[in-house]
């Protein structure tokens, strides 16, 4: 009898738990996406950093002066740019999360109404 018991209370446990564990699965799942984003970001901007110092480093006279500061207007061109595309990527990912977790949300009240009826 209290094997019945705890079968059934262990049974129902897991059906509540369940939509948590989804909902911790997806949460971690979407902080990877993130963090690897980040990192890809945050990597990019050092290269960037890097290859412009090593351009002003190439600065030897007038003439090499000028074409580096020329192609300062392009370089500040691709960093907005890049800017606005890597808010984009973060804001996507951010809406995508949100949306999977609705739907979740949802997945998880209606199992709920449909055992109570």
């Amino acid at each position: 009898m209290y094997q019945e018991f705890i079968e059934i209370y262990t049974a129902e446990a897991e059906k509540l738990l369940a939509p948590a564990q989804q909902f911790a699965r997806l949460s971690l799942s979407n902080a990877e996406k993130l963090y690897a984003l980040q990192l890809e970001i945050a990597q990019s901007y050092v290269n960037l950093g890097v290859d412009q110092m090593k351009a002003l480093i190439a600065v030897k006279d007038r003439t090499s002066l000028q074409a580096f500061m020329s192609s300062q207007v392009e370089v500040a061109r691709n960093v907005g740019e890049k800017m606005i595309a890597d808010t984009q990527a973060v804001a996507e990912l951010g809406s995508s999360f949100n949306t999977e977790t609705q739907q979740l949300a949802r997945e998880s009240l209606n199992a709920v109404l449909s055992r109570a009826a």
